[in-house]
């Protein structure tokens, strides 16, 4: 019953908060009826001025289901005072008061007219789920109250959201806190092992012995309920008691509407879902919910530029929405296939999907809003930078957006046509007026899912083939292939859709297999400009994308046959990833395609590495299209060269002598401890341009690069003065107390170090210290026979301690050798001791 509902008696003040206000957060907990009681209430709201309501859903299914639900509570059809926008679908009329729309629909409405004539509130319900199009729809509505919309108001609600954040994004928006109404749901936990089919069927086993309610099922993905609703139906022994039905977003409207609904024949529901059905949706006489505890995540990589799509463990929030599900109407259980301790380890909110997917709609979105760089966008959560930046790089090469970030005519007609970047371009973009006809085909198949069940093959040009038998022979199609009937409809709706916005005469063209071979591999080409696969090797199924990635085909793909392939979707793995839908193209469509590729000589040395070998390569990206030898090179191409060779065989193409490493080690080191000029081997050879290549102009072979003396070029790098500060503060050799200059050596993983003789550092008290006084001199301490016998960098200490126990050991090996009892007090010089030609007793007589 309506008054029942917690809701009822907040909805006066709702409404006299939005009409003062303007702007409401309305925080309403499972149960407390907020989707179903608060917009039939505010259409009727004074300041509401005769003016309609637009409410935000995150589903198609979801806006559908409400829409239908709420014109029933009405006594009427849907589309009179209620309807619904979702893509290629709509039921409104001009006595609307109430539409229901999915987040995109709003975005691009706002695009086109952004003062919304006629609206005026817009309602975004369920806004924790935080999709990215509902966090750029509340940016954009903001931006239009604030500036030309005075009277637009916006109303956000949610059973759990961070109220005191949204609020303040919102101009500290006022706050209303609703209670929910549910029953008691008992939670146990039972850990699914690796078989989640069985894990499945046997909590279903277990909750069958109960209350007798409908059974709810949350599982990842289509695949998971296609295989778990299979074992259940073939072992469990009540089945004619049962019904086993599926739930997800692309399962035909009869059947969505045969799950939310009462069975006929009162047999107990088991209904396997997405989380389609964690939120929105209500299911009638669900009283218990089974929990894989898992969900398909799209994630974007931005190395790749692809998407993944990953299982992965829900948060503690959808756990809790998704056991709430068992207690709407009465008490409930929930059997979560998971541990209580892994429970503990689960997120309190999964990420907001602004950070985790491709960001090129929205890119362009902000663009054409008028927004100028990422750090001006008033962003609700802020994306990766590195994304945005990547997706704004795309949209260049697209031809979308200018060097100055502003969008072009080409940005602005894309935008409109409510299709992702890469296809608005690709249809933007064909030349001949019959093949736009074929791109919006290709467009539209590409942004629904798979048409077929089941396929041997990836290759998205059999799926063409089949939609253009579909469009003159449904019943042979249909028999012919195994084509998902509902899924082609869509594509033809929208494919007709995209032809009227282009304004293709209407006229229904068959393509001949032989014309969709010659053609969709060039469209797709033009969409994915960095997809571009070549096969690695003669029998592999392992393909090289132009950006660099692998991708594989199944080793059964008949695409294996081609060299050349278009990939328009795979996931992106780290190694190898799979290739879910690709288009064959032939060699002259690639080289047709000047724009993208790149001619350059290359050099390198032969295997004895005394002679100069090159050849001419035309590469796409990171692929090599073909390359030829360059048969002779002349003395006056030499300079040219320079920079290929350079490339591969590194500094070793000089007299790079061991004074030029030493020098250049050096350098490292004391830029790494000191304000000092930084110096590596990779940098040097990175700025060739600037220290080398100018001075060597009159070389012009091999051997007389070989034989020039590089280290004056070398140190001219540094400044006099810079020099000085080198040499006094890393300076190549120590001196010692006995004059003697010794070496030292500046490795990578150790301090400066100097080998010398014991006997030789007598009379020096301590170490001496370099790089303006921070570093010790570290000393390996040698034995008469040039052996380590200590190493330290503190002389001082070791004068003190270290030495005594050196000294005794080394007086039994090298007893001809000096080991003075006071070594503070020994002169430094050579090691065995002097030879006495005089008797002591000649020595008294003397004195």
């Amino acid at each position: 019953m309506k008054e029942e509902l917690p809701i009822i008696k907040f909805l006066p003040e709702i409404s006299e908060q939005l009409g003062a206000a303007r702007s409401l957060i309305l925080q309403a907990e499972p149960g407390a009826g907020k989707s179903t009681e608060v917009p039939l209430y505010l259409i009727n709201s004074d300041w509401l001025d005769s003016k309609k309501i637009i409410m935000l859903e995150p589903r198609r299914m979801a806006a559908r289901n409400i829409a239908n639900y709420l014109a029933h509570r009405l006594g009427e059809k849907v589309g009179e005072t209620v309807g619904y926008s979702v893509k290629n679908d709509k039921k409104v009329s001009e006595h609307t008061k109430l539409e229901i729309v999915t987040e995109g629909v709003l975005a691009n409405r706002l695009q086109i007219d952004p003062e919304l004539p006629g609206t005026g509130l817009i309602i975004f319900d369920e806004f924790h789920e935080r999709s990215i199009y509902s966090d750029i729809a509340l940016m954009l509505s903001l931006e239009v109250q604030q500036s030309i919309r005075e009277d637009l108001r916006l109303l956000v609600m949610s059973a759990t959201i961070d109220t005191e954040y949204i609020a303040q994004y919102m101009n500290f928006s006022p706050v209303i806190k609703c209670p929910g109404r549910s029953y008691p749901v008992k939670i146990s936990y039972k850990g699914a092992g690796y078989d989640l089919k069985k894990s499945v069927c046997d909590a279903i086993n277990d909750a069958l012995s109960k209350d007798g309610g409908d059974i709810l099922i949350f599982l990842p993905g289509q695949a998971e309920i296609r295989k778990c609703r299979e074992y259940a139906e073939n072992n469990l022994g009540q089945t004619k008691y049962l019904v086993f039905l599926s739930l997800y977003g692309a399962l035909p409207i009869d059947m969505q509407e045969q799950v939310l609904s009462s069975d006929s024949a009162r047999r107990q529901k088991v209904i396997f879902s997405t989380n389609v059905a964690e939120t929105s949706l209500t299911i009638e006489g669900v009283s218990c919910v089974i929990d894989s505890g898992l969900e398909k995540v799209l994630m974007y990589d931005p190395t790749s530029g692809m998407n993944r799509l990953d299982t992965c463990w829900i948060s503690k929030a959808s756990a809790t929405q998704r056991a709430g599900r068992a207690g709407r109407l009465q008490q409930g259980q929930c059997i979560r296939l998971w541990t209580e301790r892994d429970n503990q380890k689960l997120q309190d909110f999964k990420d907001e999907e602004i950070k985790r997917v491709d960001l090129a709609p929205t890119v362009l979105e902000t663009l054409l809003w008028g927004y100028k760089d990422y750090a001006g966008i008033k962003w609700l959560t802020s994306p990766p930078k590195h994304h945005f930046e990547i997706s704004l790089a795309l949209l260049s090469t697209l031809g979308l957006v200018d060097k100055l970030n502003k969008p072009t005519k080409l940005g602005q007609r894309a935008s409109k046509l409510n299709l992702h970047p890469r296809l608005a371009a690709m249809l933007l973009t064909i030349q001949e007026p019959e093949l736009v006809t074929l791109g919006c085909e290709l467009a539209s198949l590409i942004s629904e899912r798979d048409l077929f069940y089941s396929s041997d093959s990836v290759d998205i040009t059999q799926r063409l083939s089949a939609l253009q038998e579909y469009k003159v022979n449904k019943s042979g199609a249909l028999h012919s292939y195994p084509i998902k009937r509902q899924t082609v409809e869509a594509i033809i709706k929208e494919s007709k859709r995209l032809k009227r916005m282009l304004g293709v005469f209407p006229r229904e063209i068959e393509f001949s297999l032989e014309q969709l071979n010659r053609n969709v591999g060039t469209l797709l080409l033009s969409a994915y400009p960095e997809r571009l696969a070549k096969k690695r090797s003669s029998g592999s199924s392992g393909y090289l994308l132009a950006n660099g990635r692998g991708v594989v085909l199944t080793e059964h793909d008949p695409l294996n046959n081609f060299d050349w392939i278009v990939v328009c979707d795979c996931d992106a793995q780290k190694k190898e990833g799979r290739v879910y839908s690709a288009s064959p193209i032939d060699l002259a469509s690639i080289v047709s395609n000047k724009k993208q590729l790149i001619y350059k000589n290359e050099y390198k040395l032969d295997n004895n590495k005394t002679k100069i070998v090159g050849r001419e390569v035309v590469s796409y990206g990171a692929i090599t299209v073909s390359e030829k030898p360059i048969a002779n090179i002349q003395k006056s191409q030499f300079q040219s060269c320079l920079a290929s060779l350079f490339k591969v065989e590194g500094l070793s193409l000089l007299n790079w002598t061991e004074k030029c490493e030493s020098w250049t080690q050096r350098v490292k080191w004391l830029s790494e401890k000191i304000n000092f000029p930084s110096l590596s081997k990779e940098s040097l050879l990175d700025s060739l341009d600037n220290w080398l290549l100018p001075y060597i102009n009159h070389i012009n072979s091999l051997q007389a690069l070989r034989s020039l003396d590089v280290y004056p070029i070398l140190t001219a790098i540094l400044s006099y003065e810079e020099q000085k500060i080198l040499n006094l503060e890393a300076p190549t050799h120590y001196i010692t107390p006995s004059e003697k200059s010794i070496k030292i050596r500046y490795e990578k993983y150790q301090e400066p170090t100097v080998s010398v003789l014991l006997q030789e550092v007598f009379g020096e008290l301590k170490s001496p210290m370099i790089a303006k006084n921070t570093v010790r001199l570290r000393f390996e301490l040698l034995s008469p026979a040039k052996r380590p016998i200590q190493i330290t960098s503190d002389l001082a200490n070791f004068w003190e301690t270290s030495y005594f126990d050196v000294a005794k050991d080394m007086r039994s090996k090298y007893p001809k050798h000096r080991w003075p009892d006071e070594p503070l007090k020994a002169k430094a010089g050579r090691s065995i001791k002097s030879k006495c030609i005089f008797s002591p007793a000649l020595i008294t007589q003397l004195h």
